[in-house]
């Protein structure tokens, strides 16, 4: 139950945002004495590196493409309109509507957003959503979606793997590196058993830490098996994962048969040799090697 990988797909939702940083409203230009060649040279080769490491001129306006382009200088604002789109290639970004709000490190979308962000080795992120708010001083943001729809959240990794997450919003912090998925929260993702599917009204990932928390509801599913609590833990940091609260239920199919146990709480290794249950621990199993073994036409 590596929940680690889709909730990364947060990360390439909110780097974009990260790099649309406005610069502040200039005043009135004031003359300035003509610079000797050697250093207006050297000034402008400094400017031209900048320049290419950030890949942001002073202005949004001249990258972001767009119908309507406003700029408002005394709230220090630049609003787009209508089919508004960026791309430099690693990154792009399109929505109905943005606003760049400098007085308060602040950059906003709504309607049809749609964020990605391409790595080097080939593996990208996707994000779909109705609105989505970045704060590139604090580093914090969300994305959400309105009321009958769903944020979704998608990773492709190196070898054409895909991560599918969907909820209700998404919330992170680059900062702390803390991404909370909220509202009918649903991964999907491969496994060599099959397609996991897990679901929880929340879920947490501390990336630095390696930790997931599903929350309200949880449940992981495969092709063969089900468990369903309150509350499902994956902690790489100490390679377990664990499952408590409205006694945790394990149910499925082996190759012995059909089983389903009960417990206070099931806990196992992140690869899944070891399990082990605590407390008022019940179950059955039916088997149809048992049911049709001989010894039971002795009884």
């Amino acid at each position: 139950m590596k929940t680690a990988s889709i909730l990364l797909a947060a990360l390439g939702s909110a780097v974009f945002l990260n790099g649309c940083k406005t610069v502040r409203a200039e005043g009135p230009e004031i003359p300035a004495p003509a610079a000797k060649p050697r250093l207006a040279a050297a000034k402008q080769n400094l400017q031209n590196k900048r320049k290419k490491a950030t890949e942001i001129p002073p202005v949004l306006g001249g990258v972001v493409q767009s119908d309507s382009w406003v700029i408002y200088k005394d709230k220090q604002q630049e609003e787009f309109t209508g089919n508004v789109s960026y791309d430099n290639g690693s990154y792009a970004f399109k929505a109905d509507y943005a606003l760049s709000e400098r007085a308060q490190s602040r950059f906003s979308a709504r309607g049809g957003v749609w964020l990605r962000q391409t790595e080097r080795d080939g593996s990208f992120y996707e994000a779909y959503a109705d609105s989505a708010r970045y704060n590139y001083k604090t580093q914090k943001g969300w994305l959400s979606a309105n009321r009958g729809n769903t944020v979704k959240l998608v990773l492709t990794d190196e070898k054409k793997q895909t991560v599918t997450a969907y909820a209700g919003k998404v919330s992170f912090d680059l900062n702390e590196k803390i991404f909370v998925l909220q509202n009918n929260v649903r991964v999907e993702r491969p496994t060599p058993e099959g397609l996991e599917i897990l679901t929880a009204d929340k879920a947490t990932y501390k990336q630095a830490e390696n930790y997931a928390l599903l929350e309200g509801g949880a449940k992981a599913t495969d092709s063969q098996r089900t468990l369903e609590a309150e509350t499902i833990v994956y902690d790489g940091a100490q390679n377990a994962s664990y499952a408590y609260g409205a006694r945790p239920l394990v149910h499925g199919t082996t190759e012995q048969g059909t089983f389903a146990v009960i417990a206070d709480k099931v806990s196992a290794d992140n690869e899944g040799n070891k399990i082990t249950l605590d407390g008022k621990v019940q179950g059955w199993m039916v088997s149809p090697q048992l049911n049709e073994s001989a010894v039971n036409s002795k009884f």
